[in-house]
């Protein structure tokens, strides 16, 4: 089946050329799909995302009249339906009148994802990154899969000792007495036994088989293709999982034979469960990959500041403090800033990353920030003060043309003191990070 492909960015709108007539689709923020896949993505995502309400939707659906809409919300990635839509939702990145602003985004999409903790997408390669304009996301996915699997294989298949059942002609392991009366009481040519067998058809060889075979489905590219069929010919003495819970369930990664293959499992649980960070699902959904850029934004910044912060020592999601001190000899409600950045000597600083559009013009408004967030800053203020020093509170936001420049101080009370900072994805990272710890 041929695949149509349209890319929108967080925040955009979906909507049918059916209700709206031909209407060309608007850069990465409004796209118009033809009917049929309009009509499919609407009922799956009305059907199959939870209602629940603490449950994080991925997306809104509305409708004014008969005219219906899907805003995409801050998630982020890939989903691909049966009826052979791919939609790829991409960060709404500010590029600064970018001539390939798909390209580029998806470039430091990828360049953010793969520093998202407990994840597979570290050996997203620079190589990918190149390559990621003329590739779909999916299909880089794919690749990072296919290069993972071929690196472990040029060490061979796994083997393991398998404990099987059978009725052979030679007696072998341990003879199961009652079971080979009741098979060969007139055939003493055959004896049931129980033995273990070394053998390459393991759940974690199943688990592999079954991922491949279904990316083999899913991608529309030679190269990928032409090295799943390849991968494939070395798996011809393992079967596809039967059970793939159950596979998944026996394969041991904190053993010695497996531990190397962490990464893979990932993927496979990524592709053959659609796991990520969404329980949005469906069984007329062929894969659906998203994931909250807010947490893509905060990993990648922390990795950043402990890359680019030599001689400081940085704490990512510290666990130092509670905001209650005693509640029935306990302590509640622990605090997890994002980033402490601490030089031994000098104040403190505690940084905490939010992936939100400020405004620096609407102060009537408090430039967008949210009063939960001054709250939870000030919180972090207090229970870091020490009696020799306050430490300095950082609040970093993603620059946008409304927001290039960090705003004027916020004073709680003091000394204790609140910087809001613009960072920019697209320019010099450490120079950001270093004039940040500098502060």
């Amino acid at each position: 089946m041929k695949k149509a492909s349209y890319n929108i960015c967080e925040y955009g709108i979906i909507r049918s050329k059916e209700d709206y007539g031909d209407v060309e689709n608007y850069l990465l923020q409004e796209i118009y799909l033809p009917a049929n896949h309009f009509d499919s993505l609407y009922k799956y995502i009305s059907n199959n995302q939870d209602d629940s309400k603490d449950s994080e939707k991925p997306f809104t659906l509305s409708a004014k009249g008969r005219k219906r809409q899907i805003r995409v919300k801050n998630y982020v990635g890939v989903i691909e339906t049966k009826e052979g839509l791919h939609l790829e939702i991409l960060p709404k990145i500010h590029l600064n009148k970018s001539k390939n602003e798909e390209a580029d985004t998806k470039k430091i999409f990828l360049r953010m994802l793969r520093h998202l903790k407990n994840s597979p997408f570290v050996n997203i390669s620079k190589a990918h990154l190149e390559t990621s304009k003329d590739f779909p996301i999916l299909e880089v996915f794919i690749n990072s899969y296919i290069e993972e699997v071929e690196n472990k294989m040029q060490h061979g298949i796994k083997h393991d000792y398998i404990l099987q059942e059978d009725n052979i002609s030679v007696l072998k392991g341990k003879l199961k007495i009652t079971e080979n009366i009741k098979r060969n009481h007139s055939n003493i040519t055959h004896f049931y036994c129980e033995f273990s067998e070394y053998s390459p058809n393991i759940s974690l060889n199943r688990i592999i088989k079954s991922t491949l075979l279904k990316l083999l489905r899913l991608s529309n590219n030679y190269r990928n293709i032409y090295s799943i069929n390849k991968i494939l010919s070395h798996l011809e003495d393992v079967d596809s999982s039967t059970d793939i819970k159950y596979d998944f369930s026996k394969i041991n990664l904190s053993s010695r034979l497996l531990m190397n293959y962490k990464t893979i499992v990932e993927w496979s649980e990524i592709f053959l469960t659609n796991k990520s960070f969404t329980n949005f699902k469906g069984d007329n959904l062929n894969m659906a990959i998203l994931f909250p850029m807010e947490k893509i934004f905060e990993d990648y910044l922390a990795y950043l500041f402990k890359k680019y912060s030599e001689g400081y020592k940085i704490k990512t999601q510290d666990k130092s403090y509670f905001l209650v001190e005693e509640h029935r000899r306990d302590k509640r409600f622990g605090l997890r800033p994002d980033i402490v950045v601490d030089s031994g000597v000098y104040q403190k600083k505690i940084i905490d990353t939010k992936w939100k559009l400020l405004d620096e013009f609407a102060e009537r408004k408090n430039y967008n920030i949210s009063q939960a967030d001054m709250y939870q800053l000030y919180a972090y203020g207090k229970k870091y003060t020490t009696e020799s020093q306050e430490p300095r509170l950082v609040l970093l936001y993603p620059c946008n043309p409304n927001f290039t420049k960090k705003l004027d101080h916020f004073i709680y009370e003091g000394d204790l003191k609140l910087e809001v900072i613009p960072f920019n994805l697209t320019k010099d990272e450490k120079e950001q990070i270093e004039n940040i710890i500098k502060l």
